[in-house]
């Protein structure tokens, strides 16, 4: 994976920590693609996209959903998500 280290989460501070956790954990899954390739398969910005797994703040839907789907996840909305 290029690109700089992402900061240590701790999941257990909360429901945004353990999103970004999860997000993590399903990049990481996926092989670890960069956020600009991840960009280019979301139709979402590099940027927004790593920032959904910076833990700071709660994404919106249409990130979390964009975000499984630049993984190869189900974005249809089928089952839970984090």
């Amino acid at each position: 994976m290029a690109g700089r280290p992402e900061s240590p989460l701790e999941p257990s501070t909360g429901p945004i920590q353990r999103c970004a956790g999860e997000f993590r954990k399903l990049r990481e899954e996926a092989g670890s693609p960069t956020y600009r390739s991840m960009a280019q398969r979301a139709g979402q910005g590099a940027s927004t996209l790593s920032q959904a797994a910076a833990g700071d703040r709660l994404p919106t839907l249409p990130v979390v959903l964009a975000y499984s789907r630049a993984c190869g996840g189900d974005a249809g909305g089928g089952g839970a998500v984090a």
